[in-house]
């Protein structure tokens, strides 16, 4: 017994004029109930509205639940009736955008603000949130759990494909798109929905996992039937090349392993399916600072002269006195200092009292001081790392799984059954034939087209490899490789940072040096006209026989008769003139 659920009331068949139903399946893509209404004039409103939800039930089990997607209304000088088709529930797949969870600041002007997730129709396919590697099953059951939080009728059923694609960075593909890029990866995948459960739930099974039915060829039901092997689409080989470019310090290079099964095939066999992937290879970028440093040693001579020119000028000459700011052993002489390299920096201040001479000047005692850039840094190169993205790993044993969908023999066919209730779900199983060849006993058929003609109770069924989905004949199953290139985002999902960017930090601290001097106090001071060296005026308190204070004074003089006062460089008297 077949019946209609619409609206919240059941009716049969026969209740609503309903007939030509017929039920359209195709495996990764949408499953279709058409039919047609009679008895309605085109002037009529549609029994079932666009977008309503339209459920099947065959003996009380849900068979179908979907929603009208057309509605058509057919008319001729014989017959008028409406036309109405129904989308089953991978139409929520394909009619939304998936989208993927990013971590982002919460204040877009401050990037050390709390991270949030937001959601993007740029995704990166085989990548969790944390940035790890997740299996093709654990990516789709992500989608699916995605489609549904979105509010599309449709759940997640059984799962179990354990295999790790490359990172496959891609934007804003629909839910289905994502979930068929991901499955070729493994080609002999079947998916199927079953709408038995309140919320239709989705399955995927690969070729291993799936039960088998047999089907007697020679029985009277079976119209008609094709097979044949497709020993053009079974590969001797399958061989993965990941391509790699890497770069660090302004160098780049590039990267080729191999991954192939079986183990020992040979790599350039006829047949053998190829595929060269990109990978994002390894980036990184240094900063890199040479400084020059010398110890700081304010006992010799020859450091200050380094340091006050002038001094070299003279003989004699002595420090004495020394006091510094800092404890630091060396100065920076080249080069600059920035908080990366983590070594300590100081302005320091180093005071000392000179004394010197030459033919010209002698001097006991005069400050000064030297101003420099004291630090533990010694001389080398230093450097440090600044960003470094790590190069994705290859997914282990792919080529052992692709060769597991493609390296098997496969039949290729179709059949009708006749006369027959519209019952088994053939897509969910496995396709054998008995009462023909003995090796199609074994074919393990995989089932991908499906159409159920319930008034006439009448299947045809379309098996072996997805010929709609390109998976025809070698040439297309390299499309998993030319359409893959190498993911430059994968480690931002995590942490919302830019990768490729940073700051690369400047020095902060470079060389400097400034010498000042105080008073002099002088021993000799001597004058010389350069025109006539014998011409001279020399100034030496070595010439004094005692110590005496030699200043201006004021004396008594007579000239030309007349008595006047001048200023004489002269020392106090001291003896008597009797003396």
């Amino acid at each position: 017994m077949w019946n209609v659920s619409y609206n919240g009331e059941v009716h049969t068949f026969a209740e609503l004029g309903m007939g030509n139903v017929r039920r359209f399946w195709k495996n990764q893509a949408v499953d279709k109930l058409t039919f047609d209404v009679t008895g309605r004039s085109i002037f009529d409103e549609p029994i079932f509205a666009g977008g309503s939800t339209i459920k099947i039930y065959r003996d009380g089990e849900k068979w179908f639940d979907g929603v009208i997607s057309q509605t058509p209304v057919y008319g001729s000088a014989k017959l008028e009736n409406h036309s109405y088709e129904a989308s089953g529930a991978w139409w929520f797949l394909e009619n939304l955008i998936y989208q993927q969870a990013w971590k982002m600041p919460v204040d877009s002007q401050d990037p050390d603000s709390q991270l949030t997730n937001v959601y993007k129709g740029h995704v990166i396919l085989g990548q969790d949130l944390s940035g790890e590697k997740i299996t093709i099953g654990a990516q789709i059951a992500d989608i699916v759990n995605y489609a549904h939080s979105c509010g599309a009728n449709l759940a997640l059923g059984e799962i179990d494909i354990a295999v790790q694609i490359p990172f496959d960075e891609c934007k804003d593909l629909s839910c289905a798109d994502a979930i068929r890029r991901l499955l070729r990866w493994v080609p002999d995948t079947a998916c199927f929905i079953d709408y038995s459960t309140t919320v239709p739930e989705i399955s995927f099974k690969r070729r291993g996992q799936m039960e088998t039915i047999s089907l007697d060829l020679l029985e009277g039901d079976v119209e008609q039937f094709s097979i044949q092997p497709r020993q053009d689409l079974c590969v001797p080989a399958v061989v993965l090349k990941f391509e790699r470019s890497n770069s660090a310090n302004g160098k780049a290079w590039k990267t080729v392993s191999v991954q192939k099964y079986p183990t020992n095939a040979a790599e350039t066999g006829f047949k053998t399916l190829v595929l060269t992937i990109n990978l994002e290879g390894m980036k990184s970028t240094h900063i890199a600072q040479r400084i020059t440093s010398a110890a700081i040693d304010v006992s010799s001579l020859s450091w200050w002269t380094q340091h006050v020119p002038w001094l070299s000028k003279f003989s004699n000459v002595s420090i004495g006195d020394v006091d510094r700011i800092s404890a630091l052993p060396h100065e920076l002489v080249d080069g600059t200092v920035a908080d990366w390299m983590e070594k300590t920096v100081e302005d320091d201040l180093i005071h000392a009292s000179v004394s010197y001479q030459n033919d010209d000047i002698a001097v006991i005692d005069q400050d000064i001081a030297v101003k420099i850039r004291a630090t533990d840094a010694e001389t080398g190169s230093y450097s440090k790392l600044m960003s470094l993205l790590t190069a994705e790993e290859v997914p282990d044993n792919l080529a052992q799984s692709i060769f597991e969908s493609v390296g098997i023999l496969q039949y290729d066919g179709n059949l009708t059954l006749v006369g027959r209730e519209v019952a088994n779900k053939y897509e969910q199983f496995l396709l054998n034939f008995t009462s023909g060849r003995t090796e199609w006993e074994g074919a393990n058929a995989t089932v991908q087209e499906v159409i159920d003609r319930l008034d006439r109770g009448e299947v045809y069924i379309k098996f072996g490899p997805a010929k709609h989905l390109g998976a025809a004949d070698l040439v297309e199953l390299t499309r998993s490789g030319r359409q893959l290139y190498e993911s430059r985002n994968y480690g931002e999902r995590e942490t919302a940072e830019a990768m490729g960017n940073g700051t690369v930090e400047q020095g902060v601290y470079a060389r400097v040096e400034n010498t000042l001097a105080g008073d002099c106090k002088y021993n000799m001071l001597k004058f010389v006209d350069p025109t006539n060296p014998d011409s001279l005026i020399k100034i030496d308190i070595g010439d004094l026989s005692q110590p005496l204070n030699v200043v201006l004074r004021e004396e008594d003089v007579c000239e030309s008769g007349v008595l006047k006062k001048r200023f004489s460089l002269a020392s106090e008297a001291f003896l008597a003139a009797s003396e």
